[in-house]
């Protein structure tokens, strides 16, 4: 959906935008780069909208800076970037139905199976066309994927397929993040797995495993590929670890709409969750779980405005947000209000409001990506959709 410019998108709407900064997505991408040996693809992961980014507009950019490999959740995904002139090459996490094999097939995009049964249903529905495959492997996640211990029986089948070229052969680490000593068993099931094909000569050629926290700690995984996915974003995957270059692209703004002065022992918002305890200038926000600021932020979140951060006070209704704005000088209506992003010297990241909802930085950012308008900045104009 375009739009023309920034006024006319909010003079009818509520005044609560994301900016996502393209130009932080490619220097994100060459920081991760830089991380791996230069042999090692690197497997972009814009899966579910690039984590609520944008997938278009994040796969655009960063084929411009060289990237050649996209994974995605679901072929319609996958789809969605061919239609829109991405030519790197593709890989699709989850399930595809038969119906969707041609499409994969005649578009060059990879699909992932976790048995030979499934493997075996969609080269009948290639239709003697060539399919192009990746085998997971189950080192540990209890997700998706062959059981290690079965995964050498599996490539064997899959290797007597006619019509079928197992490119790649992958897992995945459940806590690279908080246990070394898993990842660690995690990786040696997987290296026995691809030890004894190399050994039987059914490796496939791309093995990959590391994720975003599996870049950052278990680099004896790196193999001949990773996918990060959070490092793309700016957001490390280990909470209270920096990345030096590491640059949030996203940020969540809204404006205040209202302020007015209150007596101390006011109660504020629904349930009078929160008393004043003096006389306080409450201010009024244009956003609330609606928008994916969640309602776990009540009383516990803070916005920068002014420089100055402005408390949470209340609970965060569907659509409105209240701020104590005692602190904050010279406020008037229409000032801008950071909710996630940086102002000045002051910073809130989605590691901040995961932390104080409760839950991680994925949620946050897929929750408020797509939920709330965008507005894209590169090195040149911004672009809003």
């Amino acid at each position: 959906m375009k739009r023309e410019d920034n006024v006319s998108v909010e003079q009818f709407g509520r005044s609560t935008w994301l900016e996502i900064d393209l130009a932080r997505v490619r220097g994100n991408y060459h920081v991760v780069r830089e991380m791996v040996p230069a042999k090692t693809h690197v497997l972009c992961v814009v899966k579910d909208d690039a984590y609520g980014h944008g997938a278009v507009h994040v796969a655009r950019v960063l084929q411009e800076e060289g990237a050649d490999w996209f994974a995605l959740a679901t072929l319609e995904e996958a789809l969605e970037l061919r239609r829109a002139g991405i030519k790197g090459r593709m890989l699709v996490f989850g399930y595809v139905p038969a119906s969707g094999v041609q499409e994969a097939i005649a578009q060059g995009i990879a699909l992932s199976i976790p048995n030979d049964d499934v493997a075996r249903e969609l080269v009948g529905a290639a239709d003697g066309k060539q399919l192009t495959i990746h085998l997971k492997v189950d080192t540990g996640m209890g997700r998706g994927g062959v059981l290690a211990e079965g995964a050498l029986d599996v490539l064997h089948k899959l290797n007597g397929m006619k019509g079928l070229e197992v490119e790649g052969i992958y897992s995945h680490f459940s806590c690279a993040d908080s246990d070394e000593s898993y990842s660690s068993m995690q990786l040696r099931r997987f290296e026995k797995v691809l030890h004894q094909a190399t050994v039987e000569g059914i490796r496939p050629p791309l093995a990959h495993f590391c994720n975003s926290a599996g870049i950052l700690t278990m680099k004896a995984a790196t193999l001949e590929g990773v996918r990060p996915g959070l490092l793309l974003y700016g957001c490390s995957p280990i909470e209270g670890v920096l990345i030096a270059g590491l640059r949030p692209a996203m940020s969540m703004k809204s404006r205040v709409i209202a302020f007015k002065q209150v007596p101390a022992g006011y109660g504020i918002s629904y349930g009078r969750s929160y008393l004043t305890y003096k006389p306080t200038k409450v201010g009024i926000l244009p956003v609330g779980y609606t928008d994916g600021y969640s309602r776990m932020l009540s009383n516990k979140a803070s916005v920068l405005i002014r420089g100055k951060r402005a408390p949470v006070i209340g609970r965060v209704t569907m659509d409105q947000t209240m701020i104590d704005l005692s602190d904050v000088q010279g406020v008037t209506v229409g000032d801008e209000a950071v909710l996630m992003g940086e102002a000045g010297n002051q910073h809130i990241t989605a590691g901040d409001l995961g932390s104080l909802a409760q839950t991680i930085s994925y949620e946050v950012l897929c929750t408020v990506g797509k939920l709330v308008r965008h507005v894209y900045r590169d090195r040149p104009k911004p672009e809003t959709e």
